[in-house]
């Protein structure tokens, strides 16, 4: 059934934050905030997609006057953009959480439960006796979100195994890549995990820190975004994807218009339609312009801005 407010929205404009609309920085430059102001007053609706929850997210949401819906934590959570409440959420199976920490822990690392606020009295919960990394340490400050901190996973229980939309850890990637590939085949058909760049205080990509991340199977961005299109009773070429990173590969690849940033991942860049320039260089701006002047549309070829 087509939305009674379906006509007013010319297209929907998802878009990634961390090297994508954030500079190296991370901050929005007044360039890409005046983007958005001029896609919203052309009719566009902008849908924040990223891997950040929405308490990690909230302060680029009041830069950018964020209004509606956003897509959090990759894809496993629709938060209110301006509330933070929980709309939709994808939580893991709590039998295969448990699982999936004592194997993180048997790896020797310290498990990452990222939980639905909304739903817990926590945004995190770290698991196991091991090391902090640095940037973990920096990540939790600098957002401000609330963490527990437990040894075993016996005193996790008391906790529960509830609420939790991913299961992670953060090391270099040289300890991360074949714990990710082991886990993989460990888990094969019972969750969707990757292992890639993480944000750090000094670097927004490329970094030697990396994250492993454990979803629900069936669990990315472009998961929200199909029902966000289909609520809005939009076609799939009215749908505009912009990112970077491995958790954007699905949209990218997926939507009506698919654009790769040009410090995009390796693999996300040969399904994109469009590249648009470095993030660090108002890449996101220059793609609204094209956009707007009709430049990029569904029809258009494969370019290079």
């Amino acid at each position: 059934m087509r939305c009674p407010y379906a006509a007013n929205v010319k297209g929907l404009i998802a878009v990634d934050l961390d090297g994508t609309l954030l500079d190296s920085s991370g901050k929005v430059s007044p360039r890409n905030i005046k983007a958005i102001g001029d896609l919203r007053d052309a009719g566009y609706k902008v849908v924040p997609a990223t891997g950040r929850s929405w308490r990690e997210s909230r302060r680029i949401f009041e830069v950018i006057n964020a209004t509606g819906v956003a897509v959090t934590s990759g894809g496993s959570v629709l938060s209110d953009a301006v509330t933070g409440k929980t709309i939709e959420c994808l939580a893991i199976d709590p039998a295969l959480v448990r699982r999936l920490t004592l194997a993180v822990l048997e790896r020797g690392l310290l498990a990452h439960l990222l939980r639905d606020h909304d739903s817990s009295c926590h945004d995190y919960c770290l698991v196991g006796t091991g090391h902090v990394n640095p940037a973990t340490e920096w990540w939790l400050k600098a957002h401000q979100v609330d963490v527990r901190r437990v040894d075993t996973i016996e005193d996790l229980e008391k906790l529960g195994f509830d609420h939790v939309l991913r299961v992670g850890a953060v090391e270099r990637g040289d300890v991360l890549a074949p714990v990710c590939a082991a886990m993989r085949e460990q888990f094969h058909g019972q969750a969707s995990m990757q292992s890639w760049s993480a944000v750090t205080s000094n670097a927004a990509i490329g970094s030697e820190t990396h994250l492993l991340e454990i979803y629900s199977v069936g669990t990315d961005k472009w998961t929200m975004i199909q029902k966000l299109r289909d609520r809005h009773g939009l076609s799939n070429k009215q749908v505009f994807a912009i990112g970077d990173g491995l958790n954007d590969l699905i949209m990218v690849r997926e939507a009506g218009v698919g654009i790769a940033m040009q410090n995009a991942h390796a693999e996300l860049r040969p399904l994109a339609k469009h590249i648009a320039p470095h993030h660090h260089d108002d890449g996101f701006a220059h793609v609204v312009e094209q956009i707007l002047s009709g430049a990029i549309c569904a029809h258009s070829v494969r370019s290079t801005m």
